[in-house]
């Protein structure tokens, strides 16, 4: 995924370059209202009469509905927490969304495979615009000048797709419950719990790559 360039469409104000350019979460989210889904309300954003807000800023946690957990191949200690900060761009559909997502993935250790919380934090940065339609959640389109942007379609927008996405995507490939992880003996047993095991003679060869050329007569 790629933060937000100049290449954005509309121009952004001064106020609204310099929080894209020193990103801080804290200035962002401070006294926002919490959520406990992932829905934002962007109505006050798409009124563009005077007085009209500028801004939208939301914090909330959100639990991943099992097929969405299972489409990103990620299991979760606990629900995850998100901030969301979406600021009109300049145009009259144009606009650009600044967040995070938290949380702790369960992920097998690579040598003994015993669960390892994980804990995450991704942010990131995108462009985002409005084209009216039927949809409810917010989707990621491939855009040919400003690469990756968002789009919307209803006034209440719903990010839970796309922050478990997000989150998912920045998982590491692989981890480790301790540097020194025994691993697993040949029959399966967790040498970190029992390091003084030692697996038979039978289970030895029956799990050797070379046990099917032990009768070979040369």
């Amino acid at each position: 995924m790629k933060p937000l360039t100049s290449g954005c469409s509309g121009s952004v104000s001064r106020t609204v370059r310099g929080n894209l350019t020193r990103p801080d979460v804290n200035r962002y989210f401070d006294g926002m209202v919490s959520r406990r889904d992932a829905t934002l309300n962007l109505t006050s954003l798409l009124r563009h009469s005077p007085g009209a807000d500028v801004e939208v800023r939301v914090e909330g946690s959100l639990a991943p509905e099992e097929a969405s957990l299972v489409a990103n191949g990620l299991r979760l200690q606990g629900p995850l927490t998100w901030t969301l900060h979406v600021v009109n761009a300049g145009g009259d559909d144009d606009f650009v969304v600044t967040g995070e997502v938290r949380g702790t993935a369960l992920l097998e250790c690579r040598r003994c495979l015993v669960d390892v919380p994980t804990p995450l934090a991704s942010s990131f940065v995108y462009p985002m615009r409005y084209r009216a339609g039927d949809a409810t959640a917010v989707w990621i389109v491939d855009d040919d000048e400003a690469e990756d942007v968002l789009e919307f379609a209803q006034p209440v927008v719903d990010f839970a797709a796309l922050l478990t996405q997000i989150f998912a995507i920045d998982l590491p490939v692989t981890v480790l419950c301790r540097e020194d992880c025994k691993g697993l003996s040949i029959d399966g047993v967790n040498l970190n719990e029992h390091p003084d095991h030692v697996a038979d003679e039978g289970e030895r060869t029956k799990g050797s790559p070379f046990a099917s050329l032990k009768d070979i007569d040369l």
